[in-house]
């Protein structure tokens, strides 16, 4: 009966295992959503940031500022 009940827990704990995993596989998908959404809001921000710089310097007539390393 031993062998039976070690081939039981066995089953149970891959069972659990391959619960644990989808549950992270969509925690990681739900990740990879935020993600590319902040990236996205990251890109219109250094557009209209870029816009933004483009018509002060149109409109004092200065010289373009420095770029930003990085």
């Amino acid at each position: 009966m031993s062998f039976f009940g070690d081939a039981l827990k066995t089953i149970e704990s891959v069972v659990l295992l391959r619960s644990k995993v989808e549950r992270l596989d969509e925690e990681l998908e739900k990740t990879n959503r935020e993600v590319h959404e902040i990236v996205r809001i990251i890109v219109n921000l250094d557009r209209r940031l870029v816009r933004l710089e483009a018509l002060e310097e149109v409109r004092s007539g200065a010289r373009p500022l420095p770029k930003l390393e990085g």
